[in-house]
């Protein structure tokens, strides 16, 4: 079968995806465009939301339809490693219980409560896909896909200026941040309707994983030409202080811009993307589509930007509008 015709089973099997979380979500195409983008580039995404958006709602719906094992854990104080791994047997069985971390995709809520071991150990497991826990280590899930949630925090909140470079670089590993705002007046009117109506009709698995490790293959096979490559060089490099052709606006908002991991992943995003539309070749709108989540837990503004109300998003728009894609 021709790369041709892969494509079109991608971009038909995306389709038949989008459809069938229909039944369950309102509003929510983006949120799952970029979910898919995450999965099949075999990366991990923040999703950051304000309460009652059903963020665990979509992620285990998600999971159901892409035939993946779904699980959650909520971070709390108290959590330990081996709470994520799961090695202690069960009070009346000698068997021994795999963690949430051992599911295709798990969801980490409230990331920032997440105790230092307990980080490490989500860290090692998105750079590695295994995690090391008194001297065994231990092989994860193929796919794996962690969705991390956090609150919104406001750029010009006092306890920002806090925040070490350490802290703002410590989401540099997760590929996407997902930023979800709450649903507009006829959504949430569609939303209340569904919700008091009759139970809808169980999600039904569209695709499985033998299915989206072809597709992940073939999504790395979309060409992104020189052109397309210099104009994501120009995006992030012209994040950076010093290099030479940072815009003014960057020197007089931004602190610290996008490192090489980001060029990676914007590349690799913007194949996806393309490969979701069932086309062979990266376009310049491929690469602007996913600029935002690739680059805004990449950006630390400085307090100017924060004093005047300059949000990330805010300098991710005007980069856009700034850099030729030509």
């Amino acid at each position: 079968m021709g790369k041709q015709s892969e494509l079109a089973l991608l971009q038909s099997a995306f389709e038949r995806v989008r459809e069938e979380l229909a039944k369950c979500l309102v509003g929510c195409d983006s949120l799952i465009e970029q979910l898919m983008i995450t999965l099949l580039a075999g990366g991990h995404c923040l999703l950051e939301a304000p309460p009652g958006t059903a963020k665990t709602l979509t992620t285990a719906s998600f999971a159901r339809v892409t035939g993946l094992s779904f699980d959650q854990v909520r971070s709390t104080p108290d959590l330990t490693p081996r709470d994520l791994i799961g090695l202690g047997a069960h009070p009346k069985s000698d068997l021994e219980l795999p963690g949430p971390l051992f599911a295709n995709l798990v969801m980490v809520a409230d990331l920032e409560r997440l105790s230092p071991r307990c980080d490490a150990l989500i860290q090692q497991a998105i750079q590695e896909q295994q995690v090391v826990l008194e001297g065994r280590r231990h092989a994860l899930s193929e796919p794996f896909m962690i969705v991390a949630t956090q609150y919104p925090i406001h750029d010009g909140q006092s306890n920002k200026a806090e925040r070490t470079v350490a802290d703002e670089y410590h989401d540099d590993r997760f590929m996407l941040k997902i930023k979800i705002a709450y649903p507009d007046e006829v959504d949430e009117f569609q939303l209340a309707t569904t919700l008091s109506s009759v139970a809808h009709a169980p999600l039904e698995q569209v695709i499985g994983i033998d299915d989206l490790r072809r597709f992940r293959m073939l999504v790395r096979e979309v060409e992104a030409s020189p052109e397309i490559i210099n104009f994501i060089l120009r995006l992030v490099r012209a994040t950076r202080i010093h290099e030479g052709e940072t815009p003014d606006f960057i020197y007089e908002w931004v602190d610290f811009g996008a490192g090489p991991r980001a060029t990676h992943h914007l590349t690799l995003a913007a194949k996806v993307r393309a490969a979701l539309d069932g086309r062979e070749q990266v376009s310049a709108a491929d690469v602007r589509s996913v600029t935002h989540p690739i680059l805004r837990h990449r950006i630390i503004t400085n307090r100017n930007a924060s004093s005047t109300g300059v949000t990330v998003d805010r300098v991710i728009k005007r980069l856009l509008y700034e850099i030729p894609d030509s």
